[in-house]
């Protein structure tokens, strides 16, 4: 974990964050939330919902007890399932109608 220098007045804090995001979608940034960064607004908004929800499912799964972990191969099954480019594009398309059904005036 790297040490946040400051208020942001130049471009040391851009350069914090992108070397520590490195080759990765995503970052959680201490006291600011979640960062993504992908080649689309598509990708980024569906990684970001996924995201969310697997906090959620996190402190939930906390407040019972005891979370075991996964066997690493069916968590990387479980991933590229989940991100896979077509059910991506699929679930951005169901929210995407839903969000402009109960905000139809999002447009104009």
């Amino acid at each position: 974990m790297q040490e946040w220098p400051g208020l942001p007045f130049g471009n040391e804090e851009g350069q914090l964050i992108s070397s520590q995001l490195g080759d990765k979608r995503a970052i959680l940034l201490a006291h600011h939330g979640l960062l993504v960064a992908t080649r689309s607004i598509e990708e980024s908004s569906f990684l970001a919902l996924q995201f969310e929800r697997a906090a959620r499912m996190q402190l939930l799964a906390s407040a019972v007890g005891r979370i075991c972990e996964i066997a690493a191969d069916r968590a990387r099954e479980a991933h590229d399932w989940l991100l896979s480019e077509e059910k991506r594009g699929l679930i951005f398309e169901y929210l995407a109608r839903r969000a402009l059904k109960q905000h139809s005036d999002c447009l104009s």
